[in-house]
């Protein structure tokens, strides 16, 4: 396990002293309570993006379905060649400064898109070439945002830390693309994108209260900066190996799971907005995961834990999946939910605290290339959907997941004996 960071004595007292409830405990440390306030409006520009991104496209190519596919496998691409070199960059220079530096790019993106959209000029394609730098800019942010957290408070705090901004992300999810999309359709796409480029200065704004090393930042390196260090020292740990398996498998087979809630339409016989409802359920559900993981503190079992979260996930895809009732269905969201945000919590926590801290970064950013494998996964859901229909091809998913549970409880001893 790495070396526990130091921690000023007053922080740690000021956790210790419970002034609220133990779910806000890492909101005692100053350093980390900035970076949070300045996170929920960074991850508000994003999840604005994320909805308005698609539309707009959507709407330029006179809602060709295609189009779609190409500007979703074009913000994600990036992801999976440049990741390695993001962590990289995250364990050699701060991590404060890359994150001011992203949001700057972003709002300069959201500002030209909205730009385009007044002066009329903006076609589908330029749109699609957009997000192609939004999600190299992406890349660097996802392992920072995360690795960051572990230089900001001690190991004591750091599952409550990382359930507390992925609670952000899930608050965020539920209500800024609902915001985004009234602000699109009502005053225009470049209100909304106006929207994003506020959101972006004000995140820029406040990160700059955030230190530009953490408490618990290596003060020395042992290791190189390398990127190839980043593989070798993932290899040569079993602990991070496997941390990075659960990462792949739940990544590879879960996560497509809520773009495709469309295939719903089928067997549930619901339209645009029943799909839209449950989308909102699975936002709550992602919500009570999140802030259940930063209720527990320093839990001891955190392995067996990430793997009763992950298998709750699946078997709700699959209870999900059988079920012929809506009501049903959208109840089965919350547990979905719960399992997939729960898990992400734990998971993203573990493998910070097992890190080396001038490994963290590359690390992070070897979990989040995982997700430059999505488009490959959704292709090959939707292609089993195309053959057996929605409700085999979502229920298949969920049962790897269930199964790999299962699995990694009876026979993965370093997994269960994880603390």
């Amino acid at each position: 396990m790495a070396e526990e960071p130091q921690q000023p004595t007053q922080s740690a007292e000021r956790a210790g002293r419970r002034r609220w409830p133990r779910t806000f405990d890492a909101l005692a440390v100053p350093a980390y309570r900035n970076y949070f306030v300045a996170m929920a409006f960074f991850l508000g520009a994003m999840q604005a993006t994320m909805l308005a991104r698609p539309i707009l496209a959507y709407d330029l190519a006179d809602r060709a379905p295609i189009v779609l596919g190409i500007v979703l496998a074009a913000n994600n691409a990036p992801s999976l060649v440049l990741s390695p070199f993001a962590g990289a960059l995250a364990d050699r220079v701060s991590m404060r400064n890359i994150l001011i530096v992203a949001a700057g790019l972003m709002a300069a993106f959201a500002g030209i898109t909205a730009l385009g959209v007044v002066l009329g000029v903006l076609e589908w394609w330029h749109v699609t070439i957009i997000g192609v730098f939004q999600g190299t800019v992406m890349t660097f942010i996802t392992p920072t945002r995360r690795a960051i957290i572990g230089g900001l408070v001690d190991e004591r705090l750091l599952l409550n830390a990382t359930g507390l901004h992925t609670m952000s992300h899930n608050a965020t999810r539920t209500l800024l693309p609902l915001v985004a999309g009234i602000i699109f359709a009502r005053a225009g796409p470049e209100w909304a994108y106006l929207l994003v480029v506020v959101l972006y200065v004000l995140a820029l704004g406040l990160l700059f209260l955030t230190p530009v090393r953490g408490v618990g930042a290596a003060r020395r390196r042992s290791r190189s900066g390398s990127t190839l260090e980043g593989f070798r020292y993932v290899w040569q740990t079993p602990v991070i190996r496997t941390l990075l398996l659960v990462g792949f498998v739940v990544t590879v087979f879960g996560q497509p799971f809520q773009n495709l809630l469309p295939l719903a339409q089928d067997f549930l016989e619901i339209e645009a907005d029943g799909v839209g409802l449950l989308f909102t359920f699975y936002g709550l559900g992602s919500l009570l995961g999140s802030t259940t993981a930063a209720s527990l503190g320093d839990f001891q079992r955190k392995g067996l834990l990430l793997v009763g979260f992950f298998t709750l996930f699946g078997a709700g895809v699959v209870a999900f999946a059988a079920s012929n009732w809506y009501v049903l269905s959208l109840l089965l969201m919350l547990p979905a939910g719960m399992g997939h945000s729960g898990r992400i919590v734990v998971h993203l926590a573990m493998l910070q605290t097992y890190s080396e801290p001038e490994m963290r970064g590359r690390v992070q950013a070897l979990n989040a290339m995982m997700g430059g494998l999505m488009p490959l996964a959704i292709l090959g859901i939707t292609g089993l959907a195309e053959l057996f229909g929605g409700r085999v091809a979502l229920g298949a998913t969920g049962g790897v997941i269930v199964a790999y549970g299962l699995w990694e409880m009876v026979f993965s001893r370093t997994l269960r004996s994880m603390r």
